[in-house]
């Protein structure tokens, strides 16, 4: 790949252009080119007695070579490389001020051959002295029947210079063809053909004029952040409430979105049919387009499977979601689901039935406080559905939001454990619902097994040190040991406190 940057070396100056690389003379040596010139002119006064060569050399009566011819065609030659080097240090100047927008190279070419041309056809005139109107005519001619002969080459050409000086693709850049699924990477456009990358990194070599004509999209170059439109459907009995379904994927959507910055805010769920008894859900996303169809769907289902299980949903063999599950047992089976990821994992399998058993569902609205900072409260919660934000007092008296919780996250696990007033608010930025564990749910395992004290020190010591942004140097094991024993302390005075 090339990069948009600019390489002085003693002699030449290579300019990277957006799709291909042109030569440029640096500065000083194009200062000594065009002087040169003005000498080379004045040497031609001093030795034929004239500063224009041609004006003592007539081809069409006397073609003999030499040294008054050699000389005007050297001044030809001359003039010609000062005007193509004049040129392409403008050029230069130019795109190192238009950081996005560049003149590409392929223009440069054609005015290089555009200015040889003139200058050739400059030189024929007043060399052999021929009448401007017939070396017209007939330089018309020639250039009917070039351009007839090789009409599809210059098709191609043209092509690629439109495509390049109106800024239609540019290398690295995502092309969205319309009526195909696929999304192709530009890696390379030449003077006649641009490649393309497909999703298996097969390179295709299309001619720029066919190109052209194509419709597509170019996602690389849309005006707002956008990626690659893509579409992820399912199907579920029309036993489910669909508002509910519908709440759900928004939420795995925007948790998607939290957890993976390739996936971008354009994003809709929608019932797209209902046929046999079952409705047909659509998700249409866009992520970006490096991502191939197979793995942003893939992580898409799995976020939407995360918030299911989290929300205790029961995926059955017909795909059903449920709405008359007893409160009780609702709220058993969602922290079940959950619990692996959190401080509950020390617990075996017969006491995290017994705790879930216990466990209380609490319902919020988007703008609930949930937490306060400051209040002493003995209790934790599991989100199973919608999401959370935290806050804390920021500058000006002005609340930071520091963090967002999703389902399957827990908060307020340290009150719970050391009985210390709340660190922070929390608000529910969605509706939803969370799993309260109370201290009276806990301290019966904890009279059972007092070693379970010691296994959740460990794990709040572990996560406290993660959350913490420290300085230059992480916790010894001295250190942790330390923190360890005070948290152990602090749970067992705060559980078996006899005051």
């Amino acid at each position: 790949m090339f990069q948009n940057s600019t390489y002085l070396t003693a002699f030449t100056h290579i300019s990277h252009m957006i799709h291909h690389k042109f030569f440029s003379l640096p500065k000083p040596i194009l200062a000594i080119l065009l002087v040169s010139n003005i000498v080379f002119a004045w040497w031609l006064h001093e030795k034929i007695g004239s500063y224009w060569g041609w004006t003592v050399v007539d081809l069409s009566n006397d073609l003999s070579f030499n040294l008054s011819t050699l000389l005007a065609v050297l001044q030809f030659a001359l003039f010609g490389v000062s005007v193509d080097m004049s040129m392409r240090a403008f050029v230069v100047s130019i795109n190192s001020k238009l950081k996005v927008f560049q003149v590409p190279a392929i223009t440069v070419m054609a005015m290089t051959i555009g200015i040889y041309g003139i200058v050739g056809l400059l030189g024929f005139i007043l060399l052999y002295d021929h009448s401007l109107s017939h070396i017209l005519a007939a330089a018309g001619a020639v250039g009917i029947g070039a351009a007839y002969a090789f009409r599809e080459p210059i098709s191609d050409i043209t092509a690629s210079m439109q495509i390049q000086t109106d800024h239609l693709a540019s290398i690295n850049d995502y092309i969205e063809i319309v009526g195909d699924k696929d999304v192709y990477k530009v890696t390379q456009i030449d003077h006649r053909m641009i490649t393309l990358e497909d999703k298996y990194h097969f390179l295709l070599r299309i001619p720029t004029r066919q190109f052209l004509n194509w419709k597509y999209i170019n996602i690389s170059k849309q005006p707002s952040k956008r990626g690659a439109k893509r579409r992820c459907t399912f199907t579920l009995t029309t036993h489910n409430d669909t508002n509910r379904v519908l709440s759900i994927l928004n939420n795995a959507m925007q948790y998607l979105r939290a957890k993976d910055d390739r996936f971008y805010a354009g994003y809709s769920c929608e019932v797209e049919s209902v046929t046999g008894g079952a409705f047909t859900y659509g998700i249409c996303y866009e992520c970006h387009p490096s991502m191939s169809h197979y793995a942003s769907n893939h992580l898409v289902n799995e976020a939407v499977l995360h918030i299911f299980n989290a929300a205790g949903i029961n995926i059955n063999s017909d795909i059903a979601i449920y709405n008359y599950i007893p409160i009780a047992t609702d709220a058993k089976r969602r922290l079940l689901d959950i619990y692996r990821s959190s401080i509950l994992k020390v617990l075996d399998d017969h006491q995290i039935q017994q705790l879930a058993a216990n466990a209380n569902l609490v319902r919020f609205e988007a703008g609930d406080q949930v937490i306060t900072l400051g209040e002493h409260a003995q209790s934790m919660y599991f989100i199973s559905e919608g999401h959370l934000e935290v806050g804390i007092p920021g500058k000006e008296g002005k609340e930071l939001i520091v963090a967002s919780l999703w389902p399957g996250d827990c908060v307020g696990e340290m009150s719970l454990l050391t009985g210390e007033p709340r660190s922070a608010n929390v608000y529910g930025k969605s509706s939803g619902v969370l799993l309260e564990i109370t201290k009276e749910n806990l301290s019966p395992f904890f009279e059972a097994s007092p070693q379970l004290i010691e296994k959740i020190s460990q794990l709040l010591a572990d996560r406290k040190s993660k959350n913490e942004k420290a300085g230059s140097t992480e916790d010894d094991p001295a250190s942790r040991l330390t923190r360890v024993k005070v948290l152990a302390q602090k749970i067992l005075k705060f559980f078996f406190s006899t005051d």
